[in-house]
């Protein structure tokens, strides 16, 4: 009998011991995401936009580096503030969608200690018509010669 009893109690921690285990090795991490505060702001498109748009022939977003690079969306919006393109330069980001976008959030974040994200979040309303939105980001100088991940979050 006492040795049936010590072959359950052996049984138990053993099972208990491959449990926990298996439990600590399956779980991951989530990645450290630290907010690089950036001045951001938004615009939807406008016809006055359409030049603005050639710049966005194949890819998602772009870096605008001087005053000149700005000049159209300037002439189209009056509340994009004045950039100090010697501290700074301005990541602009394109969202289209065949339902009208609705801008939620954007920020920039520093993701496992190096990667970098610039992260938007858009939800899409139930109107249908093509919808545009241009997010922008001022990002500081110190960061202009790394890759900067996009990343569109829908809900």
């Amino acid at each position: 009998m006492k040795l049936f009893e010590n072959f359950n109690f052996k049984w138990i921690f053993l099972v208990g011991i491959v449990f926990l285990f298996h439990s600590c090795t399956e779980t991951e991490e989530e990645p450290t995401k630290i907010e690089i505060p950036v001045d951001t702001y938004w615009m939807y498109s406008s016809s006055c936009l359409v030049d603005f748009e050639e710049n966005f022939l194949n890819q998602q977003s772009i870096r605008i580096a001087d005053k000149e690079g700005l000049e159209v969306v300037n002439s189209c919006s009056d509340e994009i503030p004045e950039i100090d393109f010697d501290n700074f330069f301005l990541l602009v980001t394109r969202f289209e969608s065949m339902g009208f976008p609705i801008f939620r959030d954007q920020g920039l974040y520093r993701v496992t200690g190096t990667d970098l994200v610039y992260e938007i979040e858009i939800s899409i309303s139930d109107f249908t018509g093509k919808g545009i939105i241009y997010c922008f980001g001022v990002i500081p100088n110190d960061f202009s010669q790394n890759e900067i991940k996009v990343q569109v979050y829908e809900n």
